[in-house]
Parts: structure tokens; C-alpha cells; sequence
């Protein structure tokens, strides 16, 4: 009888009985993925993290730093800037709001609320700057233009007047009415020197007329016929009117006129009268062609001005 090898499922037959049953299955572990996907080992000192949250945006700020930058670059566009005045305060309002989110960024808010306050300063300036530059550029372009726009002798000469002037002989006295139609002064040009140069230079402080012009001198004689008017040296105008119809006055060109000097009289009593000279620059050219021209002006009250003969 032949021996067989030990079963490794034990004995063929323990009960002597002749069988040979089958084998009962090896119990089996539970298993898992991880069982046939093993997991990366962490070196050690290292703990695992799980995935960082992302973070929660600030709308409102970062609508403050959209209009805080809209703002302050339409604060550099003339006209446009007055927009500044809408945005910049929406601006503030918006990234305030944007500083109220605690548990979001504020830097964006900061920045809007920042830029928007500054764009309103930014604007009120450039409008400033804008508009007096804009004043000035457009009164010298008048003044270039006057200047260099040629006159006729026919119109300059028409340009003062809307109707024929009537020249009055030297000492012709005339009325000068105040504002409300009252006689203020009685007044008259007595006597004219057209070329008064030598008279004038006699006082040392004086200097020669600009080139083209001489000194002429008109001696204008007042008296005050109101007793709330009485400082003719400052309410009394007295002018030479060129041929060209140019108009010149003593503060033109000042200089001291000869003595009584009619800037320096004192002020008259009613009935009061009193005599003084004017200086004024006149074109050479042709002189005696021109006007004197005497009128009352208070600041309130311009009349018409009286036109004497220059002799």
C-alpha cells in the first residue's frame, strides 16, 4: 500500500469513512481601494491639509475702484470734468460700502474711495484753470484782432460821435447835469496850447512825450453849482479827441501840469470857482484838427461830452 502526501487541507478522510470532502474556503480580510491604490506616504512632521477655501471677492469695492478711475481721468477733460461731481460722490458711497464687508478685501475699496474724494478736487481745479485760461485766451485774441484791424480815417473819425458835433469856441460856457438832470458844474475850456512841450519841461520832473507825440495844454475854468457837488478834479473829464477820432486822456501819459494843475484842485463851495490846467500826450500830425472834449462822470452818470476848439 502506497503512502500518498499529507493534504494541505488536512485529512482526506477523518472519520475513517472513505470520503474526501471538499475544502473549506480560506477565510478572506475585507478589502478597499486603498488596498490596491496605496496613498503617497507624508515624510514625517507633515500633516495633510485639504483643499484652501477660495476667497469671497468685494463687489463693491472693487466698483469704488472702477468709478474712482473713470472719475479722476474724466477730471482732466474740459466740460467733461463736471461728470466728476456725479461720479466722485457715487464713488465714495459705493467703496464705504465696501469697507462695511468685514469678512472681504478691502484694498480695492480703500483705492476707490480714495481716487473718487480726489477726482472731485482734481475737477474743481482743472475747471478753475479751464475756464480763466479760456478768458484770457479769448480777451487777448479780441485785443490782437482790434489791433490789427485797419481803420479808415472816415470811420475813426465817426466812431465817437452818432451825430455832427458842434464845436464850441474857447470859453463858451456850458451846464454839466448830474444823474438826475440837475446842473452839478458850469464849466468852459478857456484857453489851449497845442505844443506846451517847453512848458512842461520846465519842471524837471517831467519827461519828453512818447515818440510821435507833444504836450498839449487846456485850461478848464469851474464852478459848482450844487452844494453836493463840489470835487470837480475828480467828477469833471476833460480829453484831446484826435482828427482820426481817437480819444486821449491825461492818465495816458502822466506828468505834472504846469501850476494851478486841475488834478490838485481842492473841492469848491456852492457858487465856488476855480481854474486849472491840463496835460495831455497829442499825436503831432495835424493838431489843430482835433477836439477838446469836457464831460461830467461820477461814477453813476456819464454825460455827453462838450467839444471846444483847440484854437
Amino acid at each position: 500500500m502506497t503512502n500518498s502526501p499529507p493534504s494541505p487541507y488536512g485529512p482526506a478522510d477523518p472519520a475513517g469513512q472513505g470520503q474526501n470532502p471538499l475544502p473549506s474556503p480560506t477565510p478572506q480580510p475585507p478589502y478597499s481601494a486603498a488596498h490596491y491604490y496605496p496613498q503617497p506616504q507624508l515624510p514625517y512632521g507633515y500633516t495633510a491639509v485639504g483643499p484652501t477655501p477660495p476667497k469671497r471677492s468685494n463687489g463693491p469695492g472693487l466698483a469704488a475702484l472702477i468709478i474712482g478711475i473713470g472719475s479722476i481721468v474724466v477730471a482732466f477733460i474740459p466740460i467733461a470734468n463736471f461728470f466728476s461731481f456725479l461720479l466722485g460722490p457715487a464713488g465714495v458711497i459705493v467703496g464705504i460700502v465696501g469697507l462695511a464687508l468685514a469678512d472681504r478685501p478691502r484694498r480695492q475699496a480703500i483705492w476707490g474711495l480714495v481716487l473718487s474724494g480726489v477726482s472731485m478736487i482734481v475737477a474743481f481745479i482743472m475747471i478753475f484753470v479751464y475756464t480763466f485760461g479760456f478768458i484770457f485766451a479769448v480777451g487777448g485774441a479780441v485785443d490782437e484782432y482790434s489791433s490789427e484791424v485797419p481803420r479808415s480815417s472816415e470811420e475813426a473819425t465817426e466812431a465817437p460821435f452818432s451825430a455832427p458835433i458842434e464845436l464850441l469856441p474857447l470859453g463858451t460856457v456850458v451846464d454839466l447835469l448830474d444823474e438826475a438832470g440837475e446842473p452839478a458844474y458850469e464849466a468852459t475850456v478857456t484857453a489851449s496850447v497845442v505844443d506846451a512841450t517847453e512848458q512842461v519841461l520846465g519842471n524837471a520832473r517831467n519827461i519828453e512825450a512818447p515818440a510821435g507825440m507833444q504836450w498839449a495844454l487846456a485850461r478848464v475854468t469851474v464852478t459848482s453849482l450844487s452844494a453836493t457837488h463840489t470835487s470837480a478834479a475828480t467828477e469833471m473829464i476833460v480829453e484831446y479827441v484826435s482828427p482820426d477820432g481817437h480819444s486821449f486822456s491825461p492818465d495816458d501819459e502822466y506828468v505834472i501840469a504846469p501850476e494851478p494843475e486841475f488834478a490838485l484842485l481842492p473841492d469848491l463851495n456852492l457858487g465856488e470857482s476855480t481854474t486849472g490846467n491840463v496835460v495831455i500826450a497829442v499825436p503831432v500830425d495835424d493838431p489843430t484838427s482835433g477836439y477838446w472834449a469836457l464831460s461830467y462822470d461820477d461814477g453813476d452818470t456819464d454825460t455827453e461830452p462838450f467839444y471846444f476848439e483847440v484854437g
